[in-house]
C-alpha cells in the first residue's frame, strides 16, 4: 500500500499531481500555488504598465490552478507547462485591458454615441420580466440542468463545469442540450 507523505514541499510538481485527486488534494494544490506564486507576482509585475496588478496576479494564479486541472504528462514539465499558461493569461488580461482603454480614449467614437440607457420603467420592466424568466427556468430545469447552463453563460468550458460539478463532460453535455430543447419550448426565440 503506498504511504501518504505529509511533507509534501519535498515532493516534485509532478509527483504531487500524479495524486492530486486524493483526499489531500488541496494541500497538494496549496504547496503548487505556493511554489509558483513568485513567478505569477513577477510576471504580473512585468504585465502592469499594460494592466491592472492585481487582476493580473488573480488571473495568474487561476491560470496556475487550471494548469494543474488540465495538467498531464505527455505535456512536457509541469514548470513549463504552468509557465506558458500564466503567460498566455496574462496576455490576455493585458489584450482584454489595451481593447478597454482604446474604447475609452477613442473620444472621436464617444462624442456620436446616443445615450441608449433605459429609462427607469424600461428598468423596472426589465427586472419584472428576468424575474419570470428565472421563476420559469428554476420551475422547469432540474438542478443539474440549472448549474450546468449557467455554467455555460458565465462563459465556461464544459470540462470547467464538468470539473466543477464532479460530473463528466458527456453529463455536462446532455444536460445543456436538455436544458436547451426544455427553454425553447416555452421561449421560442431562445
Amino acid at each position: 500500500m503506498k504511504q501518504v507523505a505529509t511533507d509534501y514541499s519535498q515532493l516534485s510538481d509532478e509527483e504531487l499531481l500524479a495524486d492530486a485527486s486524493a483526499a489531500d488534494g488541496s494541500e497538494r494544490l496549496s504547496v503548487i500555488i505556493s511554489r509558483y506564486k513568485s513567478l505569477v507576482l513577477s510576471m504580473a509585475r512585468r504585465y502592469s504598465a499594460s494592466a491592472d496588478y492585481g487582476e493580473l496576479v488573480s488571473d495568474g494564479l487561476d491560470a496556475v490552478v487550471n494548469a494543474v486541472n488540465r495538467y498531464s504528462a505527455d505535456k512536457g514539465s509541469f514548470a513549463a507547462f504552468v509557465k506558458v499558461c500564466v503567460s498566455n493569461r496574462m496576455m490576455n488580461t493585458v489584450n482584454a485591458a489595451v481593447r478597454r482603454e482604446s474604447r475609452l480614449t477613442d473620444d472621436s467614437e464617444l462624442v456620436n454615441v446616443a445615450d441608449t440607457r433605459p429609462s427607469p420603467e424600461e428598468m423596472y420592466i426589465i427586472k419584472e420580466e428576468l424575474t419570470t424568466l428565472n421563476t420559469q427556468m428554476n420551475r422547469i430545469l432540474t438542478e443539474l440542468e440549472r448549474r450546468c447552463l449557467d455554467g455555460v453563460v458565465l462563459g465556461y468550458s464544459y470540462d470547467e463545469i464538468a470539473q466543477k460539478l464532479g460530473i463528466e463532460n458527456k453529463a455536462v453535455d446532455n444536460a445543456v442540450a436538455r436544458a436547451r430543447a426544455k427553454l425553447r419550448a416555452v421561449f421560442p426565440d431562445f
